[in-house]
Parts: structure tokens; sequence; C-alpha cells
């Protein structure tokens, strides 16, 4: 009896480790679909006709007839920290991948809320720079918001070098995994203040 239960076990353990896979991945997206309320350009359209097209690639929708990908990439969200660093945000899974792998360089810092769904951020830095706490913060503000735990009060938020953030074997878009990280709380609404500042000067 005791054998028939520990190959149960084994055999249930890998089919449930592919459902949790299938969990992380789904609310990695559903944290992408719950910034709809702050979709505003033909480019957010841009970003959510890229997360159909990856959700009817990974076979979760059936793609309509005469269905064509959208051939060209959305860009990043761009900020920039207080101490005047370029700061990249993905909009979504595919940009996540691009963000981490084709454009971090070496000199970049990797940013992602804690075990929390939510986007690749991007601090650029040539070799050499340092940026102050300041940038750090505002950094994980932006992190924090761009997650699923937009609407909490405080995140925790990790950050590392690009070069410790692989993607798994078989790992779905965007999902990936990383070492050496520091952690920094970030504050959601303060960037969200900040962002609705930089949207009322665009308007």
């Amino acid at each position: 009896k005791h054998q028939k239960l520990k190959r149960a076990r084994l055999a249930v353990e890998p089919l449930l480790a592919a459902v949790q896979g299938e969990i992380d991945y789904l609310e990695q997206v559903e944290a992408f679909l719950s910034q709809l309320d702050i979709y505003r350009t033909p480019e957010d359209l841009r970003t959510l006709e890229e997360i159909r097209d990856e959700l009817i690639q990974q076979a979760y929708l059936k793609a309509p007839e005469h269905h064509q990908d959208n051939k060209k990439d959305t860009e990043f969200y761009r900020y920039e920290t207080p101490s005047g660093f370029e700061l990249l945000v993905g909009r979504n899974n595919r940009q996540n991948d691009l963000l981490t792998f084709r454009v971090a360089g070496d000199y970049d810092l990797w940013f992602h809320t804690q075990e929390i769904p939510g986007s690749h951020v991007l601090l650029r830095l040539d070799a050499g720079a340092i940026p102050d706490e300041v940038d750090l913060q505002f950094v994980a503000d932006i992190s924090a918001f761009y997650s699923r735990a937009r609407q909490s009060e405080i995140v925790p938020v990790i950050y590392t070098k690009p070069k410790f953030v692989y993607k798994p074997k078989g790992a779905k878009p965007g999902m990936v995994v990383y070492k050496q990280e520091q952690v920094f709380w970030g504050k959601p609404q303060r960037a969200e203040t900040h962002i609705a500042q930089l949207i009322g000067i665009q308007n």
C-alpha cells in the first residue's frame, strides 16, 4: 500500500507542477489585462492585440478567420528616474521577454515584483553609473504599479543584474527565474501619481 501511494504521488507531482505553471502564466496575463484602465493610446490597443496573439499561440484562444499576427512590436513604457536614467517597462509577456533577453545590457538593473505577476522593468545604466537610492525607489514604485499588486500600499520588488535572470526550459512567454536579488519596497500609489502628472503634461 505504501508503494502504491508513493507511485501515485510521484505521478501526480509533475501534473501539479504543470498546473501551477499554467496558473502562474495566466495570472501574469491577467496582470497586464488589469491595466486596461490606463490604456489610452493606439499603442495600448496594439499591446492588447499582442496579448491576444500570444494567447492564440499558446492555444488558450482560437484564432479567428483571416487572423494575422500583429507584426510590429509595440514600444515599451518609458520613464526617466529623478537622476535622469532611462527606465523601460514591458507592456505584456512578449515585451517582457524582449526587454529581459534582448534589450538588457551588462550594466543595467532588472526589476520585478517579488513572487507577484507583473512587468519586467529595466533601469538602463552605462558602465560606472551608480543610481541613487531615490532612483531605485522610483523604479521600485513603477514596478509595483505595473503589477498585480498595484492596489496595495507597499509591495516587495526585487532587483538584480540581467545576467542573473533565466528562462527555464519550456517556460511560457514572460516567465523567468532569477537569483542574487535584492529587495526594495515599492509604493504603487506614488507611481500612479507620477504617471498621472506625466499624462496631464502630455495632454
